[in-house]
This record gives C-alpha cells, sequence and structure tokens, in this order.
C-alpha cells in the first residue's frame, strides 16, 4: 500500500524570490520552527554576515556601510535559498535549517549557483542562435552584448547574488515574476528560446510584414513578437487554412467576424483548443516545453479575441500584412571611428594573432563603430573563416550596409579593386549565399532602403 506523506508547508505559498526568509516563516507560523530555532538561524546569518564582510575587504577595514552590508545579506540569503530549493520539498528543507549550518548550506547554495550561471551562459549562446531576423529595436537590444550580455560580465556571485544586472527591454508573452538573481535570467531565456522555436517556424519577411500591418513603426515599439506571431497563426487555424501563412486579408478577417460573432463566450474556448491543436499538427511541433509555453500564453489571446468580436475591432487584432518600408528609409549610422593610433595597434595585434576565436574575441572587445569594421575587414589580411567568424556577430543591417558599399553587381571591374577589396567581395558574396533564402531576403529588402 503506497500511502505518500502529507507535507505540511505548502510550496504553492511560498516566494521564488525570497524563498529562504518566506520557508522560514511558514515553518514558524506552522510550527516546525520554534522561537529558539529562529534565534539560532538569526544569529548564524549574522555570523556568515560577518565573515563574507570579511572576505569583501580582506581584512583591510573594521566597518562596512549599512546599504553595503544589506546587500550581502540579501546575497547570503539568496545563496541560502537556492540550496533549499533544490532540497526534495520544503518541509525537509526546514529539518535541514533545524540541524544544519547555514554556512554550509550557503557553500552549497553558492556551487548551485556558479552551475545555474554557467548553464545559462550556454543558453544565452542557444539563444542567440536561435533568435529571429526582425528590425524591432528592443527586441535586438535585449540581446546583444550590452543588453543580457551585461549580466555575464557584471554578475557578482559571492556578494550580489539576488542581482540582475542587464538591460532588458523586450517584453515576453509569459513574463518572469517572483525570481531573481541568475534564477531571473535563466527563466527568462528559456521563455525567449521556446518563442524564438516557435517564430522560427514562419518566413522572417512574413513576420516583417505582418507586424508591419499592426503598426509601420513596429521597429520602435515595445511589442513581443511571440504574441503577434502566435495570433496570426491562430487566426489562420480559425479559418481552417495552412497556419504557416501568416497573412490574413480583409476579407477574411470578415468573414471570422460573422462566424466568431455567432458564438457566445462559451463556445469560443473550444474553438481555439481545436484550432491551437491544428497549429500543433501543421507545424509538427511536438517538444512538450513549446506545446505547454504556447497553451500558457492563450488565455490572454482567447481574452483579446472576444473583446475583438464584442467591440468589432477584430481588424486591429488581425492586422492585414503592410511592408512598412515602402513609405520609409532605413537610417544607418556608422558610429565614430577610434583614432588612428589605437586602430594601427588593434591591427598589429590581429596580424600576429594565431586563431579566428582569438581575432574574433579581441574585434568583441576594441571595436565599437561600424566604420572601424568595415576597415579591418580590408586592413586586417583576414582569411574567409575570420571574415565568416565576423560576418556571423554583424546585425542584419549591418551586413547590408557592406552589401552597399561594397556591390556584388557592380560597374567596377575586378581588376580596378584592390586585392582586400576583391577578397572582401568574394567573402561577402559567399557568405550571403549560405545563408537560408528567407534572411537573404530580409538583408537585400534592407539593402533596398537603406541610407546610409
Amino acid at each position: 500500500m503506497n500511502i505518500e506523506k502529507r507535507q505540511i508547508i505548502d510550496s504553492n505559498v511560498l516566494s521564488g524570490e525570497y524563498y529562504f526568509a518566506s520557508i522560514l516563516e511558514e515553518a514558524y507560523t506552522c510550527g516546525l520552527l520554534n522561537d529558539s530555532d529562529m534565534e539560532n538561524v538569526q544569529f548564524q546569518c549574522i555570523e556568515l554576515l560577518a565573515n563574507k564582510s570579511g572576505e569583501y575587504y580582506a581584512g583591510g577595514s573594521s566597518s562596512i556601510r549599512a546599504e553595503l552590508a544589506q546587500s550581502i545579506m540579501k546575497s547570503n540569503l539568496y545563496t541560502v535559498g537556492m540550496y533549499l530549493k533544490s532540497l526534495s520539498d520544503p518541509d525537509y528543507a526546514v529539518s535541514e535549517i533545524k540541524k544544519g549550518r547555514i554556512s554550509a548550506m550557503y557553500q552549497k547554495g553558492r556551487e548551485l549557483v556558479y552551475r545555474k550561471y554557467r548553464n545559462t551562459k550556454l543558453l544565452y549562446e542557444l539563444v542567440q542562435k536561435n533568435k529571429i531576423n526582425v528590425l524591432n529595436y528592443s527586441y535586438n537590444a535585449t540581446l546583444n552584448d550590452d543588453g543580457i550580455g551585461i549580466f555575464f560580465r557584471s554578475y557578482n556571485q559571492d556578494y550580489e547574488a539576488h542581482e540582475s544586472p542587464a538591460s532588458i527591454d523586450y517584453q515576453l508573452c509569459n513574463p518572469v515574476n517572483d525570481l531573481a538573481g541568475v534564477e531571473f535570467i535563466q527563466k527568462y531565456l528559456e521563455n525567449l528560446f521556446l518563442e524564438n522555436e516557435f517564430c522560427r517556424s514562419f518566413a522572417a519577411r512574413d513576420i516583417h510584414l505582418l507586424l508591419g500591418g499592426y503598426d509601420k513603426g513596429y521597429k520602435d515599439l515595445l511589442i513581443n513578437i511571440f504574441q503577434r506571431v502566435l495570433t496570426a497563426a491562430l487566426g489562420s487555424c480559425l479559418l481552417n487554412r495552412k497556419t504557416v501563412k501568416l497573412q490574413i486579408s480583409q476579407e477574411e478577417i470578415e468573414g471570422l467576424y460573422m462566424v466568431l460573432s455567432e458564438d457566445d463566450l462559451q463556445s469560443l474556448a473550444p474553438r481555439i483548443n481545436r484550432a491551437v491543436e491544428k497549429l500543433f499538427a501543421d507545424l509538427n511541433i511536438t517538444d512538450l516545453s513549446l506545446r505547454t509555453y504556447i497553451e500558457k500564453s492563450l488565455p490572454d489571446i482567447q481574452s483579446n479575441i472576444a473583446h475583438a468580436v464584442n467591440t468589432n475591432t477584430l481588424d486591429k487584432l488581425f492586422a492585414s500584412s503592410t511592408d512598412p518600408d515602402i513609405s520609409s528609409k532605413i537610417q544607418f549610422y556608422s558610429g565614430i571611428k577610434m583614432d588612428d593610433e589605437k586602430y594601427r595597434e588593434l591591427i598589429d595585434e590581429l596580424l600576429v594573432c594565431r586563431y579566428s576565436s582569438d581575432k574574433l574575441a579581441l574585434i568583441r572587445d576594441k571595436v565599437k563603430a561600424f566604420g572601424d569594421m568595415e576597415d579591418l575587414l580590408l586592413d586586417a589580411e583576414l582569411s574567409e573563416e575570420d571574415m565568416f567568424a565576423i560576418f556571423d556577430i554583424l546585425a542584419d543591417i549591418e551586413i547590408a550596409a557592406l552589401i552597399k558599399r561594397h556591390p556584388f553587381n557592380s560597374d567596377i571591374q575586378a581588376e580596378d579593386l584592390s586585392e582586400a577589396e576583391q577578397a572582401l567581395h568574394l567573402y561577402l558574396k559567399k557568405y550571403i549565399n549560405r545563408l537560408p533564402e528567407n534572411r537573404q531576403e530580409e538583408i537585400f529588402q534592407i539593402v533596398n532602403y537603406l541610407i546610409d
């Protein structure tokens, strides 16, 4: 006979961000910890703070600022909480608190923080690889080295483990709540990875046109791309046509309104559920994590559809695809170049670098302006492998700017170009030809509207 042990503490009421403090509070309320236990825990936490403060100053000071002490204490509690979260259940965690040492729990938590940091860094690399080709500024800025990338340069695992130093403007469909530190960054990237995976089922050009129909200035808006794409895909499913086509005509929107307006709100949910099953089948979505994430996103979309039907604004929700570039141009600014002496020093360093990875690391660190990047492509005697590695870290608009300045089909004869210019032409063309067709189309579309 299998009798499950009844848990005293309900894990659902515990805070993800302040786990240690919340489990202490619940344990005390439930009678698992008494006054003496709480005093002992408090004393050990103060003792740990004193030890960590001593490490921070390395014996160089006998006093510590109140704000710094508070930050180190929060970091300590966060790290201990990380260990307690890893245990089988909250009741067992309380027994560990009663019999164990806080300092030992901190050390175990510190190892978990490092492991999670390392895994999150690998996840960041995966998200960069599966990112979609879209011109929305907040999306691209969040994913670059000066966005989430800041976290991996600035995260202090010893004294600020509870902080998440990063510049994150892009809004997820399912926001990350009640998490802090590396846990927040990890969950944010997990959600973004799933959103990207879904959006990659559609052509970049189709997504661009869809978002252009929503707002011609979508590039500067704080919008969630995944939700717009999923809503359009569900619209196609509700129309019982191919899910992969996102474009919905005005006539189709009117027809969909006639169908949905005949239903009551109770029948809308099963209709959407059937559409989701069609979406899964059409796009061959079998990954359980992605299916779960999509299903978690449905309540808001269903609410938006119901509101649009009630207010006769379905054409705003299922906007017809529009090319936002027809009436606009793309401004491109190369940035301020470094002075000649620093540039010559950089070229000298690149010339003696043996491996492409070392050259790329040097370029990432030193080159901040596109003008300098273009110059070194000509001056640094780079191999095909080097060139391709650099092209991989450039944004689509930067690739488009290179094509604009060094066009493949030019009236200039090869003999009129320097050897370095010929090499850049050759490698750039080979690189573009290796890209997926939809990304090539997107890049050349940018070239057509680029004002350099």
